[in-house]
């Protein structure tokens, strides 16, 4: 791979895909851009080609997943400190190095040039500089990324696996070494396509013969019969999901919906707390026909996006209660058979599709979210009748987050854990198998965690 010396095109152009992506991760970085299945909030996408617009995706979600990788190996080459840089200039070294290092369709000359193209207007010693860092890292790059992500050190895992060296050595001690990295490795790949058919519209061979002929291919997932993983076209924009015969849910999130809907009979009541955008609530529908259920939700635009996702699916009856958790009305004491609480969380569990969470997420995070949690559980706990359920669930790993809350309500008394490892064999938790801790690769690309506790007949809430 060589790159050959220049300043861009004569013509000053950029390839679409390539200046696309350069001004979707100006988005990114300004906080004016979020991702999804189809980058749809960045319009510089929207105007390419079917093939450009693929192209862009896979830079822009590339570049942003792997900045840890491509800053470690761009530092090697430029003798100022890389935080240093213009930030204009950095996103477009990034963009170059994710094509160099990792991607092989490009001939690295394009590449540079299309660089040193983007940073024009910043002044021809800059475009000096873009040029010969890149023809660096276009030449000795890869070797450069071999031998700092060499090693068993947390540095080196960071830069191999282009993850902030405290999440590393989080998950490490609390997952052990091989967990740890097939989860860092699934975090970097492309993110779960998973859906759960909506039993309320369609059943699964329907459904499935709807999506083929959407043109999307469809798998289905063991232990989990409502559960397909396709390929193909953006889902959102099929037929099948404007119908509301199809919804996108991780496996994690869906295996969650599934055990607080297990028992559940006709005419029971169901609490679904942090309920929008009402994914699991329509999943809860669909699962316990017949019970009545209560989502809860405090904030109103999510509310509203709940209501239209309900509404795609043919869910009815459903009592929306716009609610801070921490503020439910004293009447829903021992008022539900079943409560779900899908709380908030740091989200570590979904790296792969939430491209730039890894470096928005801090440390201090887990143990703020925690005590959030803490607060959380013992209202919703507050609202199981005697011999309810109560399912907590949250799409994340730290054992802070996870046993460390449920424990806590335990250890107040009046509470047991049932045993979901027994009932979902290879899925029970490392440090307590009663709870169940979903794990890329082998379940997808999300990490879920949850627990279900019964309250004991005759103990004071």
């Amino acid at each position: 791979m060589t790159a050959t010396p220049g300043s861009g095109r004569p013509d000053g152009s950029v390839s679409p895909a390539r200046a696309a992506a350069w001004h979707a991760l100006r988005r990114v970085r300004s906080g004016g851009g979020r991702f999804d299945d189809s980058l749809a909030a960045f319009p510089e996408l929207e105007r390419l080609s079917e093939r450009d617009r693929a192209l862009a995706n896979e830079l822009v979600v590339g570049t942003v997943k792997r900045r840890g990788s491509l800053d470690a190996v761009l530092g090697a080459f430029t003798k100022a400190p890389l935080a240093d840089t213009d930030a204009e200039v950095l996103d477009a070294l990034r963009l170059a190095a994710f094509q160099l290092l990792f991607l092989d369709r490009v001939p690295a000359y394009a590449v540079v040039d299309d660089a040193v193209a983007l940073t024009a207007r910043k002044g021809k010693r800059t475009q000096g500089f873009v040029n010969a860092v890149l023809r660096n890292v276009a030449e000795d790059g890869r070797e450069s990324f071999a031998t700092l992500s060499d090693g068993e050190g947390a540095r080196a895992w960071a830069v191999r696996h282009s993850s902030p060296v405290w999440l590393v050595k989080l998950l490490r001690r609390e997952l052990g070494d091989d967990a740890a990295e097939r989860f860092l490795v699934a975090a970097d790949g492309a993110p779960e396509r998973c859906l759960r058919v909506n039993t309320l519209k369609a059943d699964v061979p329907a459904a499935r013969a709807a999506l083929a002929a959407a043109g999307l291919a469809t798998t289905g997932v063991p232990g989990l019969p409502a559960a397909l993983v396709y390929d193909g076209p953006a889902l959102e924009r099929s037929a099948p999901f404007r119908d509301g015969l199809v919804t996108p849910q991780s496996q994690g999130s869906q295996v969650a919906g599934v055990v607080a809907a297990a028992g559940v009979g006709p005419g029971a009541t169901i609490l679904d707390l942090c309920a929008a955008p009402g994914t699991k609530t329509a999943q809860l529908a669909a699962a316990a026909p017949g019970a009545r259920i209560t989502a809860v939700d405090s904030d109103e635009l999510r509310l509203e996006v709940m209501r239209q996702n309900l509404d795609r699916l043919g869910v009815h009856g459903v009592e929306i209660v716009q609610s801070d958790v921490l503020e439910l009305p004293a009447a829903f004491d021992g008022a539900f058979d079943a409560v779900l609480l899908d709380a908030p969380c740091s989200g570590l569990g979904t790296l792969a599709s939430r491209a730039d969470l890894r470096w928005r997420r801090r440390e201090a995070d887990i143990a703020r979210l925690a005590q959030l949690q803490r607060r959380l559980i013992r209202r919703a706990a507050r609202c199981v009748r005697p011999s309810g359920v109560l399912t907590y669930a949250v799409c994340t790993l730290p054992q802070a987050e996870t046993l460390g809350v449920v424990e806590t309500l335990l250890a107040e008394g009046g509470w047991q854990a049932d045993d979901l490892g027994a009932a979902w064999p290879g899925m029970g938790h490392p440090a307590a198998g009663g709870y169940l801790l979903v794990l890329p690769p082998e379940r997808g690309a999300s990490g879920f965690f949850v627990a279900r506790l019964r309250r004991i007949a005759g103990a004071e809430g």
